[in-house]
């Protein structure tokens, strides 16, 4: 599995997020309480609508990390009630093709044998971003994993 290496200029996205692990399937439970709120984001958003989960400030000691869920957006004026924005630097991404389905084995990978083999050290702000192109589901999507 080898990644394309891309360029991504800055962009934003609205949503939702916690700090934690992802023990009882924290990440996912944080997609279903976004689901009921999309709509809310969906006036500011960029075409193609295009969804984000967003791993950030990861605490290796304490195995926990900064999860952000949401849609990327065309600007930061206007931010729903209870939910943020992050806004995402320009920067250079290995970017791996997965589904849903194989998220994790993905990430894994990335994480376990490719990152380790591949000679880079891992210093960018945002390692793994994952981000879909929505059908007619949210669970429906290709996803492509950034780091």
């Amino acid at each position: 599995m080898e990644p394309k290496i891309i360029k991504k200029d800055t962009f934003q996205i609205i949503g939702i997020q916690f700090r934690g692990n992802n023990d009882n399937n924290a990440c996912p439970k944080l997609w279903d309480k976004f689901i009921p709120r999309m709509g809310e984001v969906m006036p500011f958003v960029t075409q193609p609508v295009t969804s984000y989960g967003v791993c950030s400030d990861f605490d290796m000691e304490e195995n926990i990390f900064t999860y952000t869920v949401g849609f990327q957006v065309k600007d930061l004026s206007t931010i729903p009630p209870n939910m943020i924005s992050l806004k995402i630097p320009e920067q250079k991404y290995a970017v791996f093709t997965c589904s849903l389905p194989t998220i994790i084995k993905t990430i894994e990978h990335i994480y376990k044998k490719w990152i380790p083999s591949s000679g880079l050290v891992e210093k960018v702000k945002f390692p793994v971003i994952a981000n879909g192109v929505r059908e007619s589901s949210p669970r429906r999507m290709a996803i492509s994993c950034f780091c």
